[in-house]
């Protein structure tokens, strides 16, 4: 055996602003809800906050529930990155918990601008998918030439879909049951 899998467990749902990735992983988790799969990790929500017109993105820890505000207020006509980079710290913390419960799949919220610029939950990220973990997250397209320098051709680029992201899971829970075979 080489070590070469023939389906790769590093899964990047490339999104643009018209196709958000988040709802797709949403509809994605819903459909194999009950299959008995161990699944970790952190979805990216948005709630409206009481008297903004903006959405406010958060995390959600899948397997506890537990929120995580990931957005800093910047003040009005403020035009940077609201990403709150301490806010992502903890997430990183929260990824690694879940990284550590060895589930079939681990949910990364998001690869973005604190990854693309070798930050963020880059580290965590690596190390699930270092330890044999099947690892699905978000790329927004604009940061894809970043995911590519990083995943080096070991991922597999889906569409925003439900049954895109179906489908790439049951070719890994495949080659799991034949590797377990062998």
């Amino acid at each position: 055996m080489t070590g070469r899998r023939d389906v790769s467990r590093l899964a990047a749902v490339v999104f643009d602003r018209n196709a958000p990735g988040d709802a797709a992983v949403a509809g994605f988790l819903k459909r194999i809800a009950g299959s008995g799969a161990r699944i970790a990790g952190l979805v990216q929500e948005h709630a409206e906050r009481e008297g903004c017109a903006l959405h406010d993105a958060q995390v959600r820890d899948l397997a506890t529930g537990e929120r995580l505000p990931i957005l800093q207020d910047l003040g009005a006509g403020a035009t940077g990155c609201r990403v709150d980079p301490a806010a992502i710290a903890l997430a990183a913390r929260m990824l690694d918990r879940a990284r550590e419960t060895a589930p079939d799949l681990l949910v990364a919220n998001r690869f973005g601008r604190l990854e693309s610029e070798g930050g963020g939950m880059l580290v965590e990220i690596g190390q699930a998918f270092g330890d044999g973990l099947a690892v699905l997250i978000c790329v927004p397209s604009r940061y894809i030439a970043s995911w590519n320098a990083f995943a080096d051709g070991l991922d597999v680029q889906l569409p925003p879909s439900a049954e895109a992201i179906a489908q790439w899971w049951e070719s890994v829970v495949a080659s799991l049951r034949s590797e377990a075979a062998a």
